[in-house]
């Protein structure tokens, strides 16, 4: 049987439940930390998740901190391959967020890959290395191997924008952390936009200019560019 990816997306959003008291996400992790305030939100909270499911509860008493974007945290959590152990950090009231000396981390064992090395596909179509020192955007300018494409992008609001795509090709190797002869590549398009795309376009956030996407096998820059075409969505 055939499973609807995008159905169960949807089932898993409707899973999600937020509130003046907190939130809950159906997501995978696992940490218990004590935030001394939220995003300029001077109350305190507990947020916890024990392997599955996200519960972040708002307490009924406040940090005497100013508000700001990234206040203290205090407990564990393991995320992105590593354990983190958050202990504060230094708070600075006239940025509104924590400076330094906010976590300490350890690679988990066997499971963190460390980044080897960046090639850039050039105009004679071979793989140029980026070597210690170098600017990658500076080498593309140069030396890339470039193609411009036509980019459509539908808006929420039906609006449609037909914009330029100039579009290169990177490859990225990694090295798994303690077992060095298991790698991973990846190969995609770097893209850079003629103006700001999605809804965010014009806004104090601002639209994308420029992403990366996948390349799938024996994939042309041209058939990538126009598979994200019909992928993807700018928020």
């Amino acid at each position: 049987m055939k499973i609807n990816t995008a159905i169960v997306k949807t089932l898993i959003a409707m899973m999600k439940v937020e509130g003046d008291w907190g939130y809950f996400t159906p997501d995978w992790g696992f940490e218990f930390i004590l935030n001394r305030g939220g995003y300029f939100d001077q109350r305190y909270s507990i947020s916890f998740c024990f392997i599955y499911g996200k519960l972040k509860v708002n307490l009924p008493f406040k940090t005497r901190l100013g508000e700001g974007c990234d206040m203290p945290q205090y407990g564990y959590a393991i995320h992105n391959n590593t354990a983190w152990l958050y202990t504060g950090g230094d708070f600075d009231e006239s940025l509104g967020q924590c400076t330094k000396n906010n976590w300490k981390t350890w690679d988990l064992p066997f499971t963190t890959w460390n980044f080897d090395n960046h090639w850039i596909l050039n105009k004679d179509n071979d793989w140029r290395v980026i070597e210690k020192g170098e600017r990658s955007w500076e080498i593309k300018k140069t030396e890339a191997l470039t193609e411009v494409h036509p980019y459509r992008y539908t808006l929420k609001s039906g609006e449609v924008q037909n914009i330029i795509a100039t579009c290169t090709v990177e490859r990225r190797k990694w090295k798994k952390k303690w077992m060095p002869l298991i790698t991973m590549s990846r190969d995609c398009i770097d893209v850079e936009f003629s103006e700001e795309v999605g809804d965010r376009k014009d806004s104090w956030k601002g639209g994308v200019t420029g992403c990366g996407y996948d390349l799938l096998p024996d994939e042309t820059m041209k058939d990538c560019l126009k598979r994200m075409e019909k992928e993807r969505i700018f928020k």
